[in-house]
């Protein structure tokens, strides 16, 4: 036993002596090398860096550690040429350390080399040569900045890339040379580019499905075989298909391999969501109190594309069924035809309403990216306001615009929103009232630095004899979560002569917020409201609030929690919503 245990500390001892002889060794292998650069702007620094290699370890040899010079030499020639600096000088050399080596290159730049004369021929017709114009017209390459060699090379990848997006196949440079002059100090570009012969859209194969037929599925599509082929077209299918709502996955695959007489197939498979959805789902908001909601829709009821969509909405102010029937036309994503019949039961400390209502709506885009909506609704309300109580009937058609631009759909930094309606009635056309109703709102967001800012503005006027005609539904009233905080919902419009809110044939209101963050995930806010209702602009009468705020950047979006103070009333209001910004 003793003799083991002799043994076993005779080992351990050989095994630190062992370890005591080989450590400074195993520092200095863990211990990396010093690199410093003097001399040399950021990018050039970076770029010297880049092109070193340098695989030596910190225990090479002053004589192996030389050797290198040669090639480090030449790779700090071509980092620099690379960003146009030709006449470069430098010093370079190793200097031994402890525990390692570090390296020490002094540089010169010089004086950069400029581009010149930029000349970029593209032999094509002029209705090709079109396509290039951008390229050019965003190049990296212009005379009078310092030579890049990567942006040379950037630009001509830029036009072989558009070449290709656009059916130009067998793109070729037939002459690409970047010529430096050292003598002038400048660096000539010439291109001849030679896109040949542009593809065309060939067969469209559109895999069969049985829920919709190859007619209606064909509407999507807003190109034909002959027409110039465009990888921006089939982006813009594919992201049609998408929208539609009708499918679950999408393919659209121009078959390159199987090109014939300068025409590529275009091979469409789609793959259906499930015919119908039941969706439920509880919310809050300060203006409504707690709410539920119901939807069921069909989205596909034949094999044209009519859909079927119903909704429940409850709330202890607001109930809201409706039913609508929709046609999809010439482009199902764009232009449609709905039918609709709903229920709107409203009641607030200024009113209540019953309505009940039929319409039809022609959706369409115009003006490229503007969706309108035609539309003619007949209601039957009836409403009480200020103790007053009437029952109307009205056929009110109308037009709207909208759009809507944003960089981000949950989140945007930057972005827009804007809407104008014009809509009215006349007691010649099935109505009890005659009225004209112009409304518009607007909201922006612009990032400025660490911060957000929302600026919202929204006005409207009422052409109309008396503003006791106009049911409770067609008059203004403001106040709440998302138009006057600090006042409850609907509470701002216009008074009688006893100071009861009749709501009013006109309104403003504007909004600016400013929002930072706090932490990952949340946002503070500071905010400014005003606005109201009125029955007439002599007796405008805005009423104005200012707050503070938190967002939650939730799953499922922002979700807004503001304390805001009603300068006019010197009163505190909460207010939670949740949803997109735009």
């Amino acid at each position: 036993m003793n003799f083991d245990r002799r043994l076993f500390h005779l080992c351990r001892l050989q095994l630190l002596l062992a370890l005591a002889a080989v450590l400074p060794s195993l520092n200095a292998w863990a211990q990396a090398p010093v690199i410093a650069i003097f001399g040399a702007e950021t990018a050039l620094e970076e770029n010297i860096r880049a092109h070193l290699s340098i695989e030596e370890r910190c225990s090479s040899e002053g004589r192996r550690l030389n050797r290198l010079l040669p090639q480090i030499r030449r790779d700090v020639e071509r980092a620099a040429q690379a960003l146009g600096f030709y006449g470069i000088s430098h010093i370079i050399e190793f200097t031994a350390g402890d525990p390692c080596w570090s390296l020490q290159i002094t540089v010169d730049p010089g004086r950069a080399v400029r581009f010149g004369e930029i000349n970029v021929n593209i032999d094509s017709s002029a209705e090709s040569a079109s396509l290039f114009t951008d390229v050019l017209a965003d190049s990296p390459v212009r005379t009078g900045e310092h030579l890049n060699h990567s942006h040379y090379e950037s630009l001509k990848s830029l036009l072989t890339a558009a070449a290709v997006e656009n059916g130009f196949f067998s793109a070729r440079f037939n002459r690409s040379e970047l010529a430096v002059d050292l003598q002038r100090n400048v660096a000539d570009v010439n291109l001849d580019f030679d896109p040949g012969i542009r593809y065309q859209f060939g067969e469209i194969r559109i895999q069969p499905i049985s829920a919709l037929s190859n007619e209606f599925i064909s509407r999507f599509i807003e190109f034909e075989p002959g027409t110039p082929y465009s990888t921006a077209e089939l982006v813009t299918l594919r992201e049609s298909f998408n929208e539609s709502q009708y499918f679950n996955q999408v393919s659209v695959t121009p078959q390159l391999s199987e090109a014939q007489d300068e025409q590529v197939p275009v091979a469409i498979e789609l793959e259906m969501r499930p015919r119908r959805a039941y969706m439920s789902g509880i919310g809050v908001s300060t203006d409504t109190g707690p709410r539920v909601r119901f939807s069921y829709e069909d989205r596909y009821i034949n094999r044209k594309g009519h859909r079927l969509d119903a909704n429940l909405g409850v709330s202890a102010i607001r109930q809201e069924p409706d039913i609508s029937y929709v046609i999809p036309l010439r482009n199902p994503v764009y232009e449609s035809l709905r039918f609709s019949a709903g229920y709107l039961g409203e009641e607030t400390d200024a009113f209540s309403s019953d309505v009940l209502r039929l319409g039809a709506t022609y959706r369409s885009r115009v003006w490229g990216e503007w969706m309108q909506n035609i539309f003619v609704n007949f209601q039957s309300e009836q409403f009480e306001v200020a103790d007053v109580s009437e029952r109307t009937n009205s056929t009110v058609p109308g037009i709207n615009w909208t759009r809507t631009k944003s960089d981000d759909p949950v989140f945007p930094t930057r972005g827009w929103r804007l809407f104008a309606q014009v809509s009215g009635a006349s007691e010649n056309l099935f109505s009890s009232i005659s009225f004209t109703q112009f409304t518009a709102n607007a909201k922006i967001i612009r990032s400025l630095g660490p911060v957000r800012l929302l600026l919202r503005a929204e006005a409207a006027t009422t052409l109309v004899n008396e503003l006791e005609e106009l049911p409770a539904s067609l008059r203004f009233f403001t106040g709440g979560d998302t138009s006057v905080r600090g006042y409850q919902y609907n509470a701002l419009g216009a008074l009688n002569e006893l100071g009861e809110i009749i709501g009013g044939k006109n309104l403003l209101a504007a909004s600016a917020e400013i929002d930072f963050s706090v932490r990952p995930g949340w946002l503070g806010a500071v905010f400014y409201d005003t606005g109201n209702s009125f029955a007439d602009f002599g007796d405008m009468n805005l009423k104005h609030s200012v707050g503070i705020g938190a967002r939650w950047l939730s799953p499922i979006g922002p979700i807004r929690i503001d304390v805001a103070r009603s300068i006019s009333d010197s009163a505190f209001r909460l207010h939670i919503t949740m949803g997109p910004d735009l």
